[in-house]
């Protein structure tokens, strides 16, 4: 199938004045920072309305949308939990982290493993983290390119040189604050086209649910909500997401700036009430896309049944809420991994630099960073692959260092020191190993957990000989 070859001029005129509109909705409602504080986290002034949906969006991104469709298609309902593994983790950051963080003030994850380690664990996490949101940017990046193959005439080369071209410009006019007002204008769409209209039509298009349900319901396991992927494959997806989420720099950022703690937390659950309903609409369509178009490509399912259900006009509003979900991951990312280097290895180093190099400074690493994620974007051939690569480094690396940074554990700084690099050099090499019989991920977390366990019983026995 060609899903190009069915827009109508319609359908490509709806895509253009979105491409032509979101621009200079980020930089001139988003305005210009002139702060570090501005840039990196809005100046504290974000409602729960624009945290929770700014976090939403940029959690969602197009391999939540196009892997859970994509998984629903080949395992059945089970391939909900690709999408809401994360949700988990989205309840504990908004219940256990969200007012306890925000009121220490704090802008990076670094920084708070730093007043707890100090600045040799803030430079390694730094690097950690920024490889974890290269990949988030990386992934992104290349699933626009896949849309503009996909969906549209435009090639997927010059569609992702686009699509950079814009997310960059307005980051780095606005920073965090273009970023959520981008976002906002986003999430209005994926909530009004995937989370609402695109369900209705498919109902309507498929003949009804019983007719949907008669064409899958001989699929084995199907209609099960754990045995269609298998054991393995759930754990590796909840071992993945669910800590990743928990500790997220995007969502953390953003929380850090709400207004105030108690803003923080109800913009977070906003998200998480946003993230569940959307992880049911999107299951659905993939249940739909495998009744509707059996032999379709499961990685091509989500944009496949979107254009078959929905009719001239709406297929265009379907590529736009695509382009929306991937570009707002993608500017979240760019803000974080700039932010961080910046504070976390750039200011350390440069204590004396004035406000306005510093702004100059995070600037060129959003370009900097940005470049090099198309580079990655054009060269890679899977979107999950990637999005797995990189939290394979990221949650053995810093999950127990930032719970010990948080609840305030106690333990020697080179103890944090090493957890923070056997986590992740562990698991960077087994991915490089290729992963033999056990996930890279697994690996990290098993051997992160030595340093940091002896770490805590030498504290433990020093505080009791005292």
């Amino acid at each position: 199938m060609e899903p190009a070859a069915n827009l109508s001029a319609l359908d490509v005129g709806v895509v253009v004045v979105y491409l032509l509109a979101i621009l200079p909705v980020g930089l001139f409602l988003g305005g210009r920072a002139k702060t570090e504080s501005d840039f990196a986290i809005a100046g504290r002034r974000l409602s729960a309305r624009s945290v929770g949906l700014s976090a939403f969006i940029s959690w969602v991104g197009l391999a939540g949308l196009f892997g859970t469709v994509e998984n629903v298609y080949k395992f059945g309902l089970s391939g909900i939990w690709w999408f809401q593994a994360w949700l988990p983790g989205v309840l504990l950051m908004a219940y256990l982290l969200a007012t306890r963080l925000r009121g220490r003030l704090h802008v990076t994850v670094p920084e708070i493993i730093s007043a707890h380690s100090g600045p040799r664990a803030r430079v390694v996490a730094s690097l950690v983290t920024s490889w974890n949101y290269l990949a988030w940017v990386a992934v992104q990046v290349f699933a626009l390119g896949t849309i503009f193959r996909m969906c549209t005439p435009v090639g997927p080369t010059t569609g992702t040189i686009i699509a950079f071209l814009i997310v960059v410009a307005y980051t780095l006019s606005g920073g965090l604050s273009a970023v959520v007002v981008t976002d906002i204008f986003q999430a209005t769409i994926v909530i009004g086209v995937i989370l609402i209209a695109a369900p209705l039509a498919a109902l309507v298009r498929g003949g009804g649910l019983s007719e949907v349900v008669a064409q899958t319901r001989e699929i084995p396991d199907f209609y099960t909500l754990f045995k269609g992927a298998g054991g393995r494959t759930l754990t590796v997806w909840f071992i993945s997401l669910l800590p990743a989420a928990f500790i997220d720099p995007g969502g953390l950022q953003k929380a850090f700036a709400a207004s105030d703690p108690a803003t923080a937390r109800r913009g977070l659950l906003l998200s998480a009430a946003l993230y569940f309903l959307l992880g049911l609409s999107v299951t659905f369509l993939g249940v739909v896309a495998r009744a509707a178009l059996p032999a379709v490509d499961p990685q091509q399912a989500m944009p496949a049944v979107l254009l078959h259900v929905l009719p001239s006009g709406f297929a265009g509003l379907a590529i736009v809420a695509f382009l929306g979900a991937a570009m707002s991951t993608a500017d979240t990312a760019l803000v974080v991994v700039a932010t961080t280097l910046q504070r976390d290895v750039y200011a350390p180093l440069r204590p004396d630099a004035s406000g306005k190099e510093r702004l100059l400074v995070t600037r060129a690493l959003v370009l900097l960073f940005g470049l090099t994620a198309l580079l990655i974007a054009l060269t890679a051939e899977g979107v999950v692959a990637i999005l797995l690569m990189g939290f394979a480094l990221y949650v053995p690396g810093l999950f127990l260092p930032m719970l010990a940074a948080s609840f305030g554990w106690r333990l020697p700084r080179r103890a944090m020191l090493l957890t923070i690099l056997a986590g992740a050099g562990s698991a960077a090499l087994w991915t490089i190993l290729k992963e033999p019989k056990v996930p890279a991920i697994v690996i990290g977390l098993a051997v992160s957990l030595v340093p940091f366990s002896v770490g805590l019983l030498l504290d433990r026995d020093r505080r009791d000989r005292r």
